[in-house]
This record gives C-alpha cells, structure tokens and sequence, in this order.
C-alpha cells in the first residue's frame, strides 16, 4: 500500500478538560499518513487519481478549529472521520494530534496522541471501522403530552446501539407557522450525539423512534406526536435525495438554531449556508417567535425528592431520569433573549444570580471509579449556572473495615442556591446508582447547619479522602478559617490516602 503524509499542520482550537481550555484557544499539531492505492496517479499524472492534500489539510484545520472536545484522543478521532468521509480512496488513516501547550504542571517538551484507522468493506458499502461519528438531532412534536415524549425519545436514541447522547439543549416553544389557526404550539430541542451508526443507520433508527410514538409520514406539515431530523452528520455536505446534509432547511428555521445555539454557542452550519449557528440565529426571521420554555425540563420538574434527614445528617436523594447522560445547555444569548432590533437592551435588564465558589468531593469505591468520576464532573458543569475551574489529582484510599475507594474534588463558579446545588448533586448521584458520592463541602460565603445543608460540610475537616486532593488542587485552601495543610496534618486517616494519578482526567479508557 502507498502512503502520502502530511505533517506539522497547525490550527488553534477550544479543546481540553479544564474550564479555560473551552475558551482560550491554542495551538494543535497534526500528523496523517493516508494509505492508499497510488499506481494509476502514477501512470495517469492526474490529481483526480490521487487525493488532494490541500484538502486535507483544510479538513485537519477545520475540525481543530471546529466544536470543542475534552481529549484529544477525541479529537484525533474525528480527524480520521473527517479524512476517510472526504476522501474516499483512502484504505487506512494515522492521525497524531500534538498538544504542545497542555496544562501539565512539570517541564515537558510535548504530549501526544496516534491512532489507527482502517476502512472496511460491508456489503458492497464503505464504512470506517469502528468509526464514531457526531451527529446533531433537532426533536420537535405538538401532539399530545410532548415534553413526555421528548424526554422518552431522548432516552431511546441514547440506547441506540454505539449510540451516545452527549448534549442536550433547552427547551424552546414555537408557534405552528403556516398551520391552521388553534394548531397547537411545538416544542422544541436540539441533541448532539456520538454513534457508530452510518448516516442513513441513524436515519432509519430515529423514524423507528417515531414510529414508537405514532408518527405517520403522510402529510409533511401535519401535527405530530414526535419529529426527529438529523440537522449535521460530522460536518458533511451531500445532495442524496434520501438524505440531505446538512438538513436544508436548519439555516433559517430558528426553532432548530435557538436550540442548538443554547446547546452549543460555538456550533457551525456546513453547506451552502454555513456559518456560525449563533448568527444565522440572530439573522433569522423568525427568531423572535421562538421562545425559551425551560432550561431543566429533562427533570421533569420532580427529579430530585429530598427526603428528611436520616440518621447522621446524610441525605436521601431520589430522581426519575432513568438514563446516564448529562444535559448540557450552557447559557447564551438565543432566540427570546435577543433583543428585537432597536431596544433598549437597559430595559430588559434583570438581577443576576450571586456567583460563588464552591467546594464539591467526589469519592467512590467502584472499579469503574475514573469513569464515574469524568462523566460526574461534566454534569455538573453542564447545569446551567455552574462552571468547572479545577480538578483534583486523583487518590487512592484505604478502608479498614470495608474496599478501598478513589477519591477527588473539584472546585466551581456556581450561580445556584447552596440547598438547590445539594439537590443537583444528589440527583446526579441517583443518574449513576449512588456508586458515586458527592458532597458540597464548603461555598464562599455561606455559612449554613440546616438538616439537608451544613456547609461548610462538618465532617470534611476530619477526611483526609477530601483534604488531600483539594491542598494540591489549591495549595492556599482554607476551611473555616483553618488552613487545609493544617487540617490534613491533624487528619486521623491522613496515613490513608495515597496520590494515584495526576492527569486522571486526561485518560480515555
């Protein structure tokens, strides 16, 4: 097999776990060899023969520069889709993405991530083996108890095989444009999703979904219970009349771009009406028509139940979300919250929440406790008012008279009320089968010994599973008035806890 490689390609993007890494950019390094068949280039002297590396390199840059990611293992990953869905000759792809500027506390000189991908041949069809593929899914419906079905749906597309629903936006309300008067309102929202599933597997698989609810495809501007449109499929641009991308209609219906733009503020339409999701938005003619329904919906208003306290001051959260996926909508301006052209923007103006930093402890004695962990932090970073600003080593802890257990802490900006973070933590905690605990363990600010809400957390001064990584997360820390170093040194499970690893969350096992 011939090779063509291409190296040193740089671009600057938003990629990495850590708060400023989402909106700081930097510079990313990238090297693909292509294997492929060269001989008839070689006789033919023909570019169409072989594949054109200018646009390869454009592809490269594009997705570095495109949606953000934690990993670069990630990243990488959607270089090789990109690459193997632009250039159809390619048989196999290795990608290396370099990350010269990581947040490593030590000297280094680079980090790196390689992987290998080869395409298969299934049924007369090519395929990328193993290949993941992003895909954003616009959810509306006006039939029937919709924001019900919504969530149900969302649930069942996140159980779709190699299927992973990864965020999930706002809910929004649009009036029935075009339809007779007294059609009722639709809801709206928009999911971004992971899957091993080709473009036109998901297709079938979301109108099976439909079909589920009792959608019937005979009048395509009717009522109905359940819609379901795949708006992008890893940025690809096609005509086939089975299934067009991106969706050509997304550019001016703002009840797909509010969505969408709540979910993702950094999001891009690709085609022949590309560009950033946010100012097709503010362009749209009917922008002022959709209106912001609800931020939690996928709650469904009763998600966390706090109990009375039981013995020990714990509490007992219980939720009904029945699926581990966080919902992901930072805040941005969208759809209602653009003001008409003209207005005084002073007019509207409301008190925004106080933001205070607050303390969270994670501990677990799972095996699959690294996972937990990761998939924990970006929950909580996802809910609206909440941002991650730092992250913990991870340690090991010993127990003497029961398993051993990981444990970190991670510090946040919240807008949210001490009592409703407990509940959003205790809710996140039930999502995973409370094999994760987590605890508010102090918040600027506020100091409070309700039932349900002591904080700071009484018993974090004794807890060396909680002390340990938070002084090397901030080696200045301080609870209640007493240094962390302090309180660690006095801990009586200070010989406990062990450091396990630094760059935990960088792992993508």
């Amino acid at each position: 097999m011939d090779t063509i490689t291409l190296t040193g390609v740089h671009a600057n993007g938003t990629h990495g776990v850590l708060a400023f890494e989402h909106e700081r950019p930097q510079t990313f390094v990238v090297d693909v060899t292509l294997h492929l068949d060269l001989a008839a280039a070689g006789q033919s002297d023909d570019l169409n023969d072989t594949i054109d590396y200018g646009r390869v390199a454009k592809d490269i840059a594009a997705v570095i520069e495109g949606p953000h990611v934690d990993l670069i293992e990630r990243l990488a990953q959607r270089i090789a889709d990109k690459i193997l869905a632009d250039a159809p000759a390619v048989a196999s792809i290795d990608v290396t993405v370099h990350k010269p500027h990581a947040p490593i506390v030590v000297a280094f000189a680079d980090v790196s991530v390689s992987i290998s991908r080869v395409r298969a041949t299934d049924n007369g069809r090519t395929a990328e083996k193993h290949a993941i593929h992003n895909a954003v899914v616009a959810l509306g419906g006006n039939v029937g108890e919709v924001e019900s079905t919504l969530r149900a749906a969302i649930r069942e597309i996140d159980a779709l095989p190699g299927t992973q629903v990864t965020g999930i936006s706002p809910l929004y309300r649009t009036a029935a444009w075009g339809m007779a008067d007294g059609t009722p309102d639709f809801l709206n929202a928009v999911v971004e999703l992971e899957t091993t599933m080709g473009s036109h597997e998901l297709l079938a698989a979301l109108q099976n979904v439909e079909a589920n609810h009792g959608r019937i495809r005979e009048n395509h501007w009717d009522s109905r219970p359940l819609d379901l449109d795949i708006i992008d499929f890893d940025g690809i641009t096609s005509a086939d009349p089975d299934l067009a991308l991106p969706h050509p209609r997304a550019w001016q219906r703002a009840f797909v771009l509010a969505p969408w733009a709540a979910l993702n503020p950094n999001a891009k339409l690709a085609g022949a009406h590309e560009g950033p999701v946010a100012d097709l938005l503010a362009a749209a003619p009917d922008r002022n028509a959709v209106q912001l329904e609800s931020e939690d919906w996928m709650l469904g208003g009763h998600a966390v139940k706090q109990e009375s306290a039981p013995a020990g001051g714990g509490r007992q959260p219980q939720a009904d979300w029945g699926w581990p996926v966080s919902v992901h909508h930072p805040q941005s301006r969208a759809a209602s919250q653009l003001p008409p052209a003209g207005a005084d923007e002073n007019a509207s103006k409301v008190l925004e929440p106080v933001s205070r930093k607050a303390i969270i402890s994670l501990d677990s004695t799972s095996q699959d406790a690294e996972r937990l962990f990761r998939e924990t932090i970006v929950s909580i970073d996802s809910v609206p008012g909440n941002q991650v600003q730092g992250i913990s080593p991870l340690y090991h802890v010993s127990h003497f008279d029961g398993p051993d257990a990981m444990s970190a802490v991670i510090q946040i900006e919240t807008k949210l009320p001490p009592a409703d973070l407990i509940a959003v933590l205790g809710s996140i905690e039930s999502v995973h089968d409370l094999a994760v605990d987590l605890d508010l363990v102090d918040m600027e600010g506020v100091t409070s010994d309700e039932p349900n809400c002591s904080i700071p957390w009484p018993s974090a001064r004794n807890h060396a599973s909680v002390l340990a990584p938070w002084l090397d997360m901030d080696p200045n820390a301080s609870l209640g008035g007493d240094p962390v170093a302090f309180l660690l040194a006095m801990a009586p499970d200070a010989g406990q806890v062990g450091l396990l690893s630094d760059n935990w969350i960088l792992s993508n096992s």
